[in-house]
């Protein structure tokens, strides 16, 4: 179980990285840091349980959960280091996510902005098709303490005001055997 909440943890803070980046480059910013940490249930740890299985889409969702959390993991370091990290985010996003990360990053570093810190996330998957090979993750996302600065100076970017906590709801989809983060939509307008 303490697995699962550290991965969900890290989960929720590529999550936060990604909705600031966009918030940010957005009104003046970008992305942030952390090497991702791949941790995939190989098989869900049993209970005292009297029914044999609780979840038949378990080990679905925690590949899906996985692929969030490290999808933010890379979204963290790449807003840190002002780098792509190309082939590690191929790994775990495609299409819209990955075009949006790669924007918010190239455009934080010809602003010449990094992150500092890291945001807070509740990740969860809320939905799982494994016959039509989508999911659903919710996310909480705080970016509270993920701050914009000036690479240069280390000087704090001043934003415009805006929520720093809000959901964020991300669509993914299976590929073979691998679940790809696909779409990552925030809603600023309500808090989480």
């Amino acid at each position: 179980m303490a697995s699962t909440t550290h991965h969900r943890t890290h989960v929720l803070r590529l999550a936060c990285a990604l909705l600031m980046c966009t918030v940010a480059a957005g009104a003046l910013a970008g992305c942030g840091s952390d090497t991702p940490k791949k941790k995939t249930a190989s098989s869900p740890s049993a209970t005292a349980s009297s029914t044999p299985s609780s979840d038949p889409d378990q080990a679905a969702k925690d590949k899906v959960l996985a692929a969030y959390t490290n999808m933010r993991e890379i979204q963290i370091k790449m807003a840190a280091d002002g780098d792509l990290h190309t082939e590690e985010l191929a790994k775990y996003a495609r299409g819209d996510a990955a075009t949006d990360l790669k924007k918010s990053v190239l455009r934080n570093e010809s602003m010449g902005i990094k992150f500092t810190g890291r945001p807070e996330m509740k990740p969860q998957v809320t939905a799982v098709n494994t016959e039509g090979k989508t999911a659903t993750v919710t996310d909480c996302f705080d970016a509270t303490s993920w701050k914009p600065v000036y690479k240069d100076s280390g000087k704090k970017l001043k934003l415009a005001e805006q929520r720093l906590k809000y959901p964020v709801t991300s669509q993914a989809t299976l590929e073979g055997d691998t679940w790809f983060v696909m779409k990552v939509t925030a809603d600023r307008t309500k808090g989480c």
